[in-house]
């Protein structure tokens, strides 16, 4: 087992745990049994949300214009500051 591990570059427990599994369902025990971790709190669509809220700019915040211009944004659209 110690000459398995240090080829997958695994721990011998990993080893071990394969093993039994394979040893208890065939191939079918090698695969992800799924289910792991804790499900998630919010749907696909409300992160996709959260990620391009996170990515715009806020609302009110100053932004340099490749022309030179300062320029707020908010709700209403941008208003140009000199």
């Amino acid at each position: 087992m110690p000459a398995i591990a240090v080829e997958l570059d695994c721990s011998q427990k990993t080893v071990r745990c394969r093993l039994h599994r394979f040893n208890r369902s065939g191939l079918q025990g090698l695969e992800d049994p799924g289910g792991q971790g804790r499900r998630r709190r919010i749907t696909e669509e409300e992160r996709s949300r959260i990620i391009s809220l996170v990515k715009a700019v806020p609302p009110g915040r100053l932004r340099w214009e490749p022309v030179g211009q300062l320029w707020a944004f908010d709700e209403s659209g941008p208003s140009e500051w000199t």
